[in-house]
């Protein structure tokens, strides 16, 4: 009995370990263990077209501030709790506007396109928003649906800079 029982136990870790996909580096190319496929990485663009245009519109306020574009909440954000996991840190804002040196964060900026009704993408804004309003940083959402004009983005976004932080 004690054999049989030990057997069902070495079999089902035996069965478990050739099911798990381990990567493995051979001749400079990453494979799939079981399946001996090819991963394959393509570089991409930092900003989406839209990013881009978006950037350009927003680009003469670095006369007087820093932006930067695709920043993870993780780099400005720490975490401090008994929770030793932080996945929802791990998102990008579109972009972040400095101080000249870098020492405060002035505002964030998303840009939501219809993407942003999936309910994934909803909980996630959520998230975020939650987030910024826990650390008290300001956060703007531009929907790209609008025409978001050049002189309508700027002052919106200096209007949010003006603003005096909201106390928590």
């Amino acid at each position: 009995m004690i054999e049989k029982i030990i057997s069902i136990i070495l079999n089902f870790f035996k069965n478990t370990n050739t099911k798990k996909n381990i990567l493995i580096e051979e001749n400079n190319k990453i494979y799939v263990e079981e399946e001996k496929q090819e991963i394959d990485y393509l570089k991409k663009a930092i900003m989406t077209n839209y990013e881009l245009n978006f950037y350009n519109k927003i680009k003469d306020l670095e006369e007087n501030y820093k932006i930067i574009p695709q920043l993870n909440l993780a780099s400005i954000v720490k975490k401090i709790s008994k929770y030793k996991y932080q996945t929802e840190l791990y998102r990008n804002i579109d972009f972040a506007i400095f101080s000249k040196d870098y020492k405060e964060v002035l505002l964030l900026i998303e840009l939501n396109d219809k993407t942003h009704k999936n309910n994934n993408r909803k909980d996630r804004d959520l998230k975020v928003k939650k987030i910024c309003n826990d650390i008290n940083i300001k956060l703007i959402t531009f929907y790209t649906y609008y025409p978001n004009e050049k002189e309508y983005v700027i002052n919106r976004i200096k209007k949010y800079l003006e603003e005096e932080p909201k106390e928590n």
